[in-house]
C-alpha cells in the first residue's frame, strides 16, 4: 500500500520548491507514494504558480487521464501519485488589511481594536494591496494567512484546501502522517507562515472534524528554513509611492538574520516542528528574472509577470522534503515525544562543483544519480529527433507493437513535461527549461553534476549531435563509467531500441502496471538502466 506525504508550498519560493519536487517525483524518487501537494500564495495570477500548475498537469496527465486509475509504482518513471490543491486567500473585493478587517467598522465600534492595529502596523501597511502577498510583512502576514485558513474551514463552500484537509484528517485519525513545508524565510508569504501554519492548519481541522482530529498531537513536522539566495532592481520612489509597500532584496540579508534567531529561540515554533532544514547562498547575485530583463522595466511585486528562473537552492529544499519522507520513525517519535527540534545543514564543496551527495545525502547518491541521469536521457529520446514514444504510439516500429493503444494525449502531456523539464524547442532555438536553469544558477560548465555538453548547446540541432549515450555524466565521481558504445555504423537510437525490446521480451514486470502509457515508461526505465550499466 502506498506511503502518504502532505507537502505544503507556501509563496513564490515554496512554487518553485513544489515545482523542484515534481521533477523528483519523474524521476522515481519517491516510489510507491501518494502524496498531497498543496500550493498556498496569496498571488493566484503569479508566473511562477503558473508554472507550476502546467509542470503538474504535465506530469499527472502523463500518467494517466483518469485521475481515479492513476497510483503509485516502484522503479520507474513518475512513480508517485500526486494529488494537488492549491489555496489563494480571497483579496479580490476586499484588498487591504483595513478592508479585510472591516477597519471603518470597528473603529466606530470597537476603538480600542483600531488602536492596537495602528499600534503594530504602519499606515502603508493597513493601506497596501494584498493581492501579490505580504512582502515582507510577516507580523501582518502571520495573521491573515492564518485567518484566511480558518475563514475556509469554516465556509460551506467546496474548496481544494479543504479536501486536502479532509485527507490530512484520515490520516491523522490512522497514524502519524508527515507534513513538510517548503517556503523562504526571509520574504513576505513563506516567512509568515511557516510559523502559523502547523497550528492553522490544525485548528481548521478539528473545525472541519468537530474536534474528533487532532493534527498537532498526531503528525510529524518539517520544514525548510531557506534564507536569501537573489536580487531584484531597487524599487524606484514613485514605485513606492504607489505601491505603498514593495519588499528590497537589500534588507534580505537582515531578515534571514532575524528569522534565524527567533526560529532559534521561540519555544512554540521548537515544539511544533521535528525537523528544520537550513539552507541559503553565500551571496544574492543571482538574478531570477535575467531572461526577462529586457521585457521588464519596473520591479515586479506579483502577477503573470514574475517568472523567477528555478536555483539549485530549491532542488535541495525539494531533497530535504525527500529526506525528512525518509526520516526514520523513531527519531522523529523521540524529537516530539521530547519537544526536540534537530537542524539539519548540508555544506557543499569548496571548488564550487555539486556533487549527487550534496542533494540526496551520501546513501542515496548512487540513486539520485541514476534516476536523474536516465530521465535526461528519456527526455532526449522522447523529445528528440527520433521521437520514440510518439513513434511506436503511431506504429511506426513493427517490431512494437504493444504501445499503439496510448491515447495521444498522455503522449502530448509526457512531451510536454520534458520540455519544461529541460529544453522547448523554437524553430531550431531551445528555451530553458527547469534542469537547464538550475545547471546555470550552480555556475554553468561542469559544476552540476552533468557533463556541461548537455547545456552547452544552444539550438536543437547541435544538442541532437550530443553524444548523451557515452557523456551522460561528469568525467569523474558517480556516473563515470555509466555510458554505452553504439556499433560502428549503429546511433545511440538503434542501440536504445535493439535493448528496449530484449528488455520487453526477458522481463514482464512491466505488465503488471495497467496503464499502457506507464507500461511504457517501466519498459523504457529498465531499458536505460541496462544501458548505462546501472544494473
Amino acid at each position: 500500500m502506498a506511503r502518504q506525504f502532505f507537502v505544503l508550498g507556501i509563496g513564490g519560493t515554496g512554487m518553485r520548491c513544489i515545482e523542484s519536487l515534481i521533477h523528483l517525483c519523474a524521476m522515481g524518487m519517491f516510489d510507491e507514494t501518494e502524496i498531497h501537494l498543496l500550493a498556498l500564495d496569496t498571488d493566484k495570477n503569479n508566473g511562477n504558480f503558473s508554472r507550476l500548475k502546467e509542470v503538474k498537469e504535465a506530469y499527472t496527465l502523463a500518467k494517466g487521464l483518469d485521475a481515479a486509475n492513476r497510483v503509485s509504482h516502484k522503479d520507474t518513471f513518475f512513480s508517485a501519485n500526486i494529488k494537488y490543491y492549491e489555496f489563494s486567500p480571497n483579496y479580490g473585493e476586499k484588498s487591504t488589511f483595513k478592508a479585510v478587517f472591516n477597519y471603518g467598522d470597528i473603529q466606530y465600534n470597537h476603538r480600542e481594536e483600531t488602536d492596537l492595529a495602528d499600534l503594530m502596523l504602519s499606515d502603508k501597511v493597513e493601506d497596501f494591496n494584498l493581492r501579490h502577498g505580504y512582502r515582507a510583512q510577516t507580523h501582518l502576514g502571520s495573521m491573515m494567512m492564518y485567518h484566511s485558513i480558518i475563514e475556509a474551514a469554516k465556509s460551506r463552500a467546496n474548496s481544494d484546501i479543504k479536501l486536502f484537509l479532509n485527507e490530512l484528517i484520515k490520516a491523522s485519525q490512522n497514524g502519524n502522517p508527515r507534513v513538510f513545508i517548503l517556503g523562504s524565510v526571509f520574504g513576505g508569504t513563506g516567512a509568515s507562515s511557516i510559523p502559523i501554519i502547523p497550528q492553522a492548519i490544525s485548528k481548521a481541522a478539528e473545525i472541519m472534524s468537530n474536534g474528533a482530529a487532532n493534527v498537532l498531537k498526531s503528525a510529524y513536522f518539517g520544514a525548510t528554513l531557506l534564507t536569501a539566495y537573489f536580487s531584484f532592481r531597487t524599487p524606484s520612489g514613485s514605485e513606492l509611492d504607489n505601491q505603498k509597500v514593495i519588499a528590497t532584496s537589500d534588507k534580505f540579508a537582515l531578515n534571514s538574520q532575524v528569522a534565524m534567531m527567533f526560529y532559534n529561540d521561540d519555544a512554540t515554533v521548537k515544539s511544533i516542528y521535528q525537523k528544520f532544514y537550513m539552507m541559503g547562498t553565500s551571496g544574492i547575485e543571482w538574478d531570477p528574472m535575467k531572461r526577462e530583463g529586457e521585457n521588464v522595466n519596473k520591479t515586479i511585486t506579483g502577477g503573470a509577470l514574475q517568472k523567477n528562473d528555478s536555483h539549485y537552492i530549491e532542488l535541495l529544499a525539494a531533497c530535504s522534503a525527500l529526506s525528512f519522507y525518509n526520516e526514520d520513525e523513531n527519531v522523529l517519535s523521540q524529537n516530539k515525544g521530547l519537544i526536540k527540534t534537530d537542524y539539519g545543514y548540508r555544506a557543499l564543496n569548496d571548488d564550487g562543483k555539486f556533487d549527487f551527495q550534496d542533494f540526496a545525502g551520501q546513501k542515496r547518491a548512487e540513486e539520485f544519480a541514476r534516476k536523474f541521469g536516465l530521465l535526461i536521457a528519456f527526455a532526449l529520446f522522447c523529445n528528440g529527433s527520433d521521437d520514440f514514444v510518439e513513434s511506436i504510439r503511431s506504429g511506426g516500429h513493427k517490431e512494437i507493437q504493444e504501445f499503439k493503444g496510448i491515447d495521444v494525449k498522455q503522449v502530448m502531456s509526457l512531451k510536454d513535461y520534458f520540455r519544461l523539464f529541460f529544453a522547448k524547442r523554437n524553430g531550431d532555438t531551445l528555451i530553458e527549461g527547469w534542469v537547464r536553469q538550475i545547471h546555470r544558477s550552480a555556475g554553468g560548465g561542469d559544476k552540476f553534476l552533468f557533463n556541461a555538453n548537455l547545456f552547452s548547446s544552444q539550438t536543437y540541432k547541435a544538442l541532437m549531435k550530443t553524444d548523451w549515450n557515452r557523456c551522460l555524466y561528469r568525467s569523474e565521481g558517480i556516473g563515470k563509467d555509466n555510458s554505452y558504445k553504439t556499433g560502428l555504423f549503429g546511433s545511440k537510437f538503434n542501440s536504445f531500441k535493439d535493448m528496449f525490446i530484449k528488455t520487453r521480451d526477458s522481463n514482464k514486470e512491466w505488465q503488471k502496471i495497467t496503464n499502457n502509457g506507464e507500461q511504457l515508461y517501466k519498459l523504457v526505465y529498465d531499458t536505460l538502466s541496462k544501458l548505462y550499466n546501472f544494473n
